[in-house]
């Protein structure tokens, strides 16, 4: 085992022990592109490497729901093994836990991961992957942080009194299982592209604290996009991302413009980044980030537009960051990653 494979489980193990501690959200990435196991199981071991390690966190609109904000913290490991028995092919297997919390609600998900790509053309620059994930989600409420309408005085409430609510109780504990399907395709070898779809909450879990039958809704996400390298000079990524459960709606879209600055002839090992996306919902998403030794940092601002949402969150918008730690590349002639993502 390496030092630098050490040091990878090392900075994983601080990275879960963190998460475990810490409150978050109903999880949503901006840089969807940078949490591959919360977007689609069959990212799972698409790496050109034999491990990485995924650190995400985010946190918004604090001035609406401070002191306890709206914030998620998300830690993976996923490794793509068997590559000389299965001949071109890989088999991806991983874990991903996100704690989250929204104000007085918290979840946490542990999944662990399946994927196998298949290696399609002469060349093996193809690749059709199936993906899935099984695992547990665990959701509690925290009725101190709630007021009720029966505990209202006339003046403010006192939360000493009943709150005549009907709770079966203030946790609960439900299997889940995600499935996800991924296309990959280097063209030339400055040329791709990529798509996938996936959906989660395939159970569709019993979702409520109260004695109903609420289930929790399948969440439908579809993403593509491109990857144009420039004279190994500039590595232009535009991709996007559609979102859909029950009746809500989400949809990303933009690009990533990655600098090289490692010379040609090792292209893209450091390199910084900018980027610019656009939220539907009323958003515009600025990233900028770096690379180097296998290393992967980014940050985000997602600056609300939309001007009633815009007034109500007093004009601060949300904060992500992203950490990305990828072993020595197994194939030297590919500089970036073959999720055709952002390089950052």
């Amino acid at each position: 085992m390496s030092l630098k494979f050490k040091s990878g489980l090392i900075l994983f193990g601080i990275i879960l022990i963190f998460t475990f501690q810490t409150n978050a959200q109903d999880y949503k990435f901006s840089q969807f592109y940078n949490s591959p196991l919360n977007l689609n199981p069959a990212f799972t071991g698409k790496i050109n490497s034999l491990y990485r390690f995924v650190a995400n966190y985010r946190v918004q609109y604090l001035p609406l729901q401070s002191p306890s904000p709206y914030n998620t913290l998300s830690a993976s490991a996923d490794f793509g093994v068997l590559r000389d028995k299965l001949k071109g092919d890989i088999f991806g297997v991983g874990v991903v836990f996100t704690n989250d919390r929204q104000t007085a609600i918290r979840t946490n998900t542990m999944m662990f991961s399946l994927a196998y790509h298949k290696s399609l053309g002469k060349q093996k620059n193809h690749y059709l992957s199936v993906g899935a994930q099984v695992g547990f989600l665990q959701r509690s409420v925290d009725l101190g942080n709630l007021a009720f309408a029966s505990q209202f005085t006339g003046t403010g409430f006192d939360l000493s009194l009943n709150n005549q609510e009907n709770f079966a109780g203030e946790k609960y504990f439900k299997p889940n299982l995600n499935i996800g399907l991924f296309w990959s395709s280097n063209f030339t070898k400055s040329i791709g592209a990529y798509a996938g779809v996936s959906v989660f909450n395939i159970i569709k879990p019993k979702d409520s604290f109260f004695k109903s039958d609420n289930e929790r809704a399948m969440r439908f996400n579809t993403h593509a996009g491109l990857f144009i390298d420039v004279k190994k000079i500039v590595l232009i990524s535009p991709n996007g991302m559609y979102m859909y459960q029950a009746k809500a709606q989400q949809w990303i879209a933009g690009s990533s413009f990655s600098f090289n600055v490692s010379g040609k002839s090792e292209p893209y090992k450091t390199a910084v980044s900018l980027g610019v996306w656009y939220d539907g919902n009323g958003a515009v998403i600025a990233s900028t980030g770096v690379s180097f030794l296998g290393l992967q940092i980014g940050f985000s601002y997602d600056a609300t537009v939309k001007k009633d949402l815009n007034k109500a969150v007093k004009s601060v918008g949300a904060l992500e960051a992203s950490i990305i730690y990828t072993g020595r590349p197994l194939d030297k002639k590919k500089s970036y990653s073959p999720l055709l993502c952002p390089k950052f």
